[in-house]
């Protein structure tokens, strides 16, 4: 891997974070207020709590800021703490969506998200449609840093020093510690999954390695 090639996939896995954070913050701009008071009264059945922790973790593509933000709510005495387990709990389901729905190709589709979103936000005065269009903006940049690790990790196929040192992780456990390392040095878990999955395809790592 040449050092362009490296600074391309830092500017991919850049993206990727930006873009979700552009995408919580424009879904908390939009819902105002009115989400806190959607959370009280949606958390009172278990159930339901649950699954809206992994509808807010796949809109928000982060299961960390989910919990942050219930965290928050508890604190404050917004939110029983019962409530926020079932929250949470439906945050970690969500993580896994995360990972399937950045599984999908729409790299085509990606310039024409970011040109709606951008038009949105800049061009237009309404409050929540500017807030929306950030959120759309959000999740092109999602998938343009997705498109763009991917370019950068492919000659990785090409280096044996590279190809070597994955079939190091052909132990179970040192493949959970590299994957508990890397998420750590990254703070995000679907940055990580987005990678190794890029690995996959790339045909550079197997199937049953990626999955510990």
């Amino acid at each position: 891997m040449t050092i362009a090639q490296f600074l391309s996939l830092l500017g991919g896995v850049g993206l990727f974070l930006f873009g979700m954070s552009i995408m919580s913050t424009g879904l908390k701009n939009s819902c105002g207020d009115n989400l806190q008071i959607i959370l009280e009264k949606a958390t009172t059945n278990k159930l339901v709590a649950v699954l809206v922790g992994i509808a807010m973790t796949v809109l928000v593509q982060s299961s960390s800021a989910t919990d942050v933000m219930v965290i928050g709510f508890v604190n404050s005495g917004m939110m029983a703490l019962s409530q926020a387990i079932g929250v949470i709990l439906g945050a970690n389901i969500g993580t896994t969506i995360t990972a399937q729905i950045t599984a999908f190709n729409i790299a085509t589709f990606t310039p024409f998200l970011l040109f709606i979103g951008a038009v949105m936000y800049l061009f237009i005065k309404n409050n929540l449609t500017k807030h929306i269009g950030s959120v759309i903006m959000g999740f092109g940049m999602l998938f343009q840093g997705i498109t763009i690790m991917k370019t950068a990790i492919a000659p990785l196929s090409q280096s044996a020093l590279f190809v070597n040192f994955l079939t190091t992780l052909k132990n179970p456990f040192l493949a959970l510690l590299f994957g508990i390392a890397f998420t750590a040095l990254l703070q995000s878990s679907s940055s990580s999954t987005v990678i190794f999955q890029a690995f996959v395809v790339q045909g550079i790592l197997d199937y049953d390695v990626a999955v510990y």
